[in-house]
């Protein structure tokens, strides 16, 4: 397989209402909205930068996932306050990154 047969699409979370899960990371993130469905959203956030979320089903298991986000560090405290507000539940923090859960048990770390 020869590198322009395969290329990266996207990361995958798990959601149980796509279109919640799809706004609430659009309006935290900046992402644009591609997809929305109840059991199928995709965000994308550049260029081969693109997040899925899917409803578990049958034929679609789904287990949540993880996501990294970059951050000044000195915006950390007022980015917290946001995902706090949008449901999210801090996990852990460190000197370098702090973890969150979201609503779905996705995680995402902000590393400083």
């Amino acid at each position: 397989m020869n590198g322009d047969s395969l290329s990266f699409y996207g990361a995958s979370l798990k959601a149980e209402d796509c279109t919640l899960a799809a706004k609430l990371y659009s309006d935290l993130f900046s992402g644009e909205v591609q997809v929305s469905t109840l059991g199928h959203a995709e965000l994308l956030f550049a260029q081969n930068q693109r997040v899925i979320f899917s409803r578990e089903t049958e034929e679609c298991p789904v287990s949540p996932g993880t996501l990294v986000w970059k951050i000044v560090r000195t915006q950390v405290s007022a980015f917290e306050t946001k995902l706090l507000h949008a449901g999210f539940q801090k996990e852990s923090i460190s000197e370098k990154y702090s973890s969150y859960l979201d609503p779905w048990k996705n995680r995402i770390w902000l590393y400083w």
